[in-house]
Order: structure tokens, then sequence, then C-alpha cells
């Protein structure tokens, strides 16, 4: 099975496209109708679905409608674009516990978010079979959510307690190292690479200079303080973001973790804050060095002399 790269819908990476600047091989939207369907018209496109679990005793949660899932319509965006899983996000926030400590790592306080976990995920995949069900690692979001959220050893005991995949999001990954003061490949290496679905990539900036004045034109000034000085990802790559994402293509090429279906950039959108950070110099400078590691060339075959 050969891998692809995805990128999120916006009309700069639209444009981009049309214009042979990048090539891309799937679009990822979120699900909304209109949305889905105006990318259609430029190309595949597959359904990211904002669905949290583990928030108590609530069930599963649509996190844009703060309700329970419309099922029918996510499972209509799924046939109609041929989106092979449908995503989870754990959601251990520190509001639906606040009996357990944040930086709490015990034995039974895994426990008790684990069975709210597993309890989620079940009822997906007693809807949509678990072969279709993905759950992707979360940050603790700045201390907004337990630190268990990103917990190796969790998502562990979740995949093998339902049968779900795994979504892993290498920008997650490397924010959890950092919370967690560990290198961001050994923090990966712990967590379920064999089961491997989907991978989510994209930069990572401190937020400081242009990136407060940029978040003071959308966000409010009790948003701003939390995030200043932290790092944010699904912005543009550094320099030192590359071999972090050159190092985790290679595992995947060489066999070590299971290739997943699609490598997606989660780096602009449509409207908002996601549309102004969406950079076509950006873009048209840093997907093309995405696809040459998501699609890299085979080695030259050597020629016998005669």
């Amino acid at each position: 099975m050969s891998m692809k790269l995805g990128i999120n819908y916006s009309h700069a990476t639209r444009d981009l496209c049309q214009q042979n600047s990048i090539t891309v091989d799937v679009f990822k939207c979120p699900a909304w109708p209109d949305l889905v369907a105006e990318a259609q018209a430029y190309g595949p496109v597959y359904v990211h679905f904002p669905l949290q679990i583990g928030r108590g005793q609530t069930g599963v949660i649509d996190s844009e409608s703060k309700q329970t899932p419309d099922w029918d319509k996510f499972e209509q965006l799924m046939r109609q674009t041929d989106t092979p899983y449908i995503n989870l996000h754990p959601a251990l926030t520190v509001e639906d516990y606040a009996h357990i400590p944040p930086q709490s790592m015990t034995a039974i306080h895994l426990e008790e978010v684990l069975e709210n976990l597993v309890r989620d995920v079940t009822a997906v995949c007693d809807r949509f079979g678990a072969e279709r069900v993905i759950v992707e690692n979360i940050p603790d979001a700045w201390g907004q959510q337990l630190l268990l959220n990103a917990h190796p050893p969790l998502y562990h005991a979740l995949i093998a307690e339902t049968g779900c995949g795994f979504l892993l999001d290498l920008s997650h990954a490397w924010l959890a190292a950092w919370r967690l003061g560990q290198e961001p490949q050994e923090y990966v290496s712990a967590l379920p690479l064999d089961h491997i679905r989907e991978v989510h990539t994209t930069g990572i900036q401190r937020i400081e200079g242009k990136w407060i004045a940029l978040a003071k034109e959308f966000f409010p000034p009790e948003m701003i303080a939390p995030m200043s000085g932290q790092f944010m990802d699904h912005l543009p790559y550094r320099e030192e973001d590359w071999p972090f994402v050159a190092w985790a293509m290679n595992e995947i090429h060489c066999g070590n973790w299971t290739r997943p279906w699609v490598t997606s950039l989660e780096f602009g959108g449509v409207g908002g804050v996601w549309e102004a950070v969406a950079d076509p110099d950006t873009l048209r400078e840093q997907v093309p060095h995405l696809y040459s590691l998501v699609h890299p060339l085979p080695p030259k075959q050597k020629v016998a002399l005669t």
C-alpha cells in the first residue's frame, strides 16, 4: 500500500494545486458538508471529525456543536468522500476530572480515565466496526487537560481493549515530549506504532513576536496570555523540525512502523486564523519538501558495465 500526502484544504492550497505549484494526493477537510462539496470540485477529499471521547459520563461529544454527534451526517460524509476511518480525540479535561490532580500519572487515575475512554470508543466501534475507528494522540494542551492525556500506556491499553487503530500526530507527540521533558523520538517510540493508520504533521513555533500579533487579531485577550511563550503546532515548519519529520517518514518507509494510508500536513484552513497562517509562499516552499519525504524517489539502479 502506498502512502498518500494529504493537506488541510484552504483556498491557498487549492489555488497552488491548480497552478501546479504544489502537488498533494488528497485534501483533508473538517466535517462541513458545504466545504467538502467545494473541495471535491478540485480533487480527492477525506474528512477529519470533531469527536471527543473520555469526557466523564457524557459519552462521545461533537466538539463543534458541544452535543451528541450527528452520526447520520458523519456517515454520509464518509460515504461521499470514501473516508476510511472515523477519528476520535481523547479529551481528559481538568474541568471534567476536577478530583484528579492534573499532573497525576498514578495507576488508579489511569484506570478511571481508561474506563471512560474504552466505553466511548467501544460505542463507536459497535457502530462503525473497530477496523474503521482510530484514536489520535493528544497532548495536555497547556494544562487544560490531564497529563494522562499524553501518557503512552494509555494509548496502548485503549487499543488493546477496543481493537481500534492509532492516528499518530507527530506534532502532538513533540509537544507532549516537551511537556514531559523527553526527547521527541524517545516519546514517539513509546506509542503504539504497530497500529498506525494515519499520520498528521505540522511545524512547531513558539508563540511570540509575529505570532502574538496574529493571535491578537483573532483571539480575545484572555486567551493570549496562556499561549504566550508556549509552543504551538498547526504552523509552518522551522528548520529544526525537518529532521524529526524525516526520521518518522524513514521509519515508515523502512517498515519499522505500520504504514499509514495518509500523512497529512495540518497547516492552514478556511476562515479565521487558519486561513491567515496559510501563506502561499510558505506552502510553495514547504509542501514539496514534505512531498519528497512522503514519496521518496527510488534508489537509482546500478547499470552493469559491459
